[in-house]
């Protein structure tokens, strides 16, 4: 099943993004965090491994996007599901540690010959005919990055024709409302969150945490036992390398789960 809209953001938002986008011979998009692989210093820790983003099966875990429309997240699903691991570009070359990049046109020509009639298939099923990608690291967050996907009903040569200009333009449009996504939406679209690494009950039991619960009331408050409270908790603690429940806690607000 496709990851849902966040809901965090309103309709009115989305379409004054997508009418901007048409300027530039594109409308629809979907828009999510990932952590940054590619710094010397991570501060998601262990994470890492368990949100490796390289590898297409890990993508599959995403639970909420910011989007123009459920559909192009069903897009998103199929292709992963069907295209994603025969994917050269993706595999290869599709995302690279050179955050400087302008956005670019995503080409069909990673995806095998034996598979290629079946894409064509799947982008016109769903109303588009180019992707293009831009990511750029958070502002203030070196260790996690803003990915945009986003879909032309126009070719690749012809919509490269179009942006040979304004690509520097499109980019800092991009950026501008990924801001205001950001602070809409991050602990929905957080990489902790948002992938399963830090799961719905877990951030739950932290914010009980947070405001001085015990692991014995939390439990009679959840209908679990303390032992399975402090499961979820030295979880947290492991993959947030903390040192105790006050440390805990802490960590939890500074990567924005609670």
């Amino acid at each position: 099943m496709a990851a849902p809209l966040t809901g965090l953001v309103n309709q009115q938002l989305i379409d004054d993004f997508s009418s901007r986008l048409a300027e530039f011979g594109l409308g629809r998009f979907y828009y999510t965090l990932l952590p940054n692989l590619f710094q010397k210093e991570k501060t998601l820790m262990d994470c890492d491994r368990s949100l490796d983003w390289k590898r297409f099966f890990n993508l599959k875990r995403m639970r909420y996007a910011v989007a123009s429309d459920e559909d192009i997240l069903r897009y998103r699903e199929e292709y992963l599901q069907r295209f994603a691991h025969t994917d050269g570009n993706f595999r290869q070359g599709g995302f690279k540690p050179q955050w400087e990049l302008l956005p670019c046109v995503w080409h069909d020509d990673g995806i095998p010959s034996r598979r290629l009639a079946g894409f064509r298939k799947l982008k016109q099923r769903h109303g588009f005919e180019t992707r293009l990608v831009f990511y750029h690291v958070m502002p203030g967050r070196e260790d996690i990055v803003g990915l945009c996907m986003l879909f032309s009903d126009k070719p690749a040569d012809e919509l490269e024709t179009m942006l040979a200009s304004s690509r520097q333009e499109l980019a800092e449009l991009i950026q501008a409302y990924s801001e205001t996504f950001n602070a809409l939406t991050f602990r929905s679209i957080n990489p902790l969150a948002n992938f399963g690494v830090l799961s719905p009950t877990c951030i739950q039991i932290l914010a009980q945490v947070a405001e001085g619960f015990s692991s014995e009331e939390i439990g009679q408050q959840l209908f679990m036992t303390e032992r399975g409270v402090n499961y979820h908790l030295d979880r947290a603690r492991q993959i947030l390398a903390a040192r105790n429940r006050t440390n805990l806690v802490s960590k939890a607000y500074q990567q924005g789960v609670l």
